[in-house]
């Protein structure tokens, strides 16, 4: 009898230790895991963030950017320059005019009014139907022109071109790139079969109209 008491007495420790185990074992497990997660959390909220939330919208102030002002360099001058001049520059066609004949072979006075002294022109003799300039050669206008001190006339010996309306064109006025140009005027072809002197009559005639 005394044996069994002491068998059921063991047992009950034994049942007892093993009771006792389990619960300081879970204490000692959830102790453990209250840390860590304290120690997860502080170390979360210490560390900086590398992700934006693009939910949340922020204004940022914006700024008018400034705007920096450098000297102007010897390129810019000469523009302005340019510009400035070629607005000072203006020149009119008094000869030819509108209407006006002119014949193949005879030689002219080309006359402007101008603003300033001109000495140096560009120009061109344009066929008033396709826009296409002539050549020196057949126009018999050169394309660069020095005027005489003080002159507004230009001497121009009609080439061999194909009759028709053209005009004179002027591209450049001492040296300042501009465009300007003459009324249409009508080139006549002389008729053939008459003699030097009717030629030579002609065109002191087709001058003396101007």
């Amino acid at each position: 009898m005394m044996a069994w008491k002491r068998i059921i007495l063991v047992i009950f420790v034994l049942i007892g230790g093993v009771i006792f185990f389990r619960y300081w074992s879970i204490n000692q497990f959830n102790q453990a895991f209250d840390d860590l997660s304290a120690f997860s959390y502080v170390a979360i909220v210490n560390t900086p963030s590398f992700f934006s939330d693009k939910t949340k919208k922020e204004q940022t102030p914006t700024t008018t950017p400034e705007i920096i002002s450098t000297p102007a360099t010897s390129t810019d001058e000469t523009i302005i320059l340019s510009a400035g001049t070629s607005a000072d520059l203006e020149l009119s066609f008094t000869f030819p005019q509108k209407n006006d004949e002119v014949y193949i072979g005879c030689a002219y006075q080309l006359s402007w009014q101008s603003s300033t002294t001109i000495s140096l022109l560009k120009t061109a003799l344009v066929d008033a139907g396709t826009r296409e300039s002539m050549g020196p050669i057949a126009s018999g206008l050169a394309k660069e022109n020095a005027i005489e001190k003080d002159s507004q006339n230009l001497s121009w010996k009609v080439g061999v071109v194909w009759p028709g309306e053209y005009y004179i064109k002027v591209s450049n006025i001492n040296g300042v790139d501009l465009e300007t140009r003459s009324k249409v005027f009508t080139i006549s072809k002389i008729p053939e079969g008459i003699s030097a002197d009717e030629k030579e009559k002609i065109c002191k005639e087709s001058n003396s109209s101007f």
